[in-house]
């Protein structure tokens, strides 16, 4: 028996964007797209056709979440994946393939001015983040630190009931 619900892929987005919502406790009127943690909707459209050009979309698959590394690094969450680009070959992890967030690498953040360490709760630092497969594998991006970081990682946890739980019906 199959334990899967189909769902449409505006479910999905609609699902990933109340996660988003409840972890800051806002609405979409509260945002505007200059947030290092956004909606992919309130980006300006030009900056979204540059990105999707290199998210290579499936037909059924909607780009929702922004986390913006910097100027020319993102990490997307579409309704199907995670999906890492910069001005070199784009990563892709499927929801499907994910198991689980394994946090921040290093307790701390390493500056570029200095070797100090800085906690990882704090604004404005970079640091390794890993992405656990259900193979076992981790898969390490730089995110920001902060609440940026923490709000990826809290809100995008849940991608994992999208792969396990769903199955995308037109």
């Amino acid at each position: 028996m199959d334990n899967k619900y189909h769902i449409k892929i505006e479910e999905i987005k609609n699902r990933i964007e109340f996660w988003f919502f409840k972890y800051y406790g806002k609405t979409k009127s509260d945002f505007n797209g200059n947030e290092i943690f956004t909606l992919f909707d309130l980006l300006d459209s030009q900056k979204q056709n540059e990105i999707i050009k290199q998210l290579n979309l499936a037909k059924n698959e909607i780009p929702v979440l922004i986390l913006k590394i910097s100027a020319s690094e993102f990490i997307i969450n579409t309704t199907k994946k995670f999906a890492r680009i910069n001005r070199s070959i784009p990563d892709f992890i499927d929801y499907s393939d994910f198991e689980r967030h394994n946090g921040f690498k290093l307790i701390g953040a390493e500056t570029e001015k200095s070797k100090k360490n800085i906690g990882i709760k704090t604004n404005g630092y970079i640091a390794e983040f890993g992405l656990r497969k259900r193979n076992g594998e981790i898969i390490f991006w730089k995110i920001p630190t902060g609440e940026p970081g923490f709000g990826f990682w809290n809100v995008t946890k849940k991608c994992e009931i999208i792969g396990r739980k769903f199955i995308l019906t037109e």
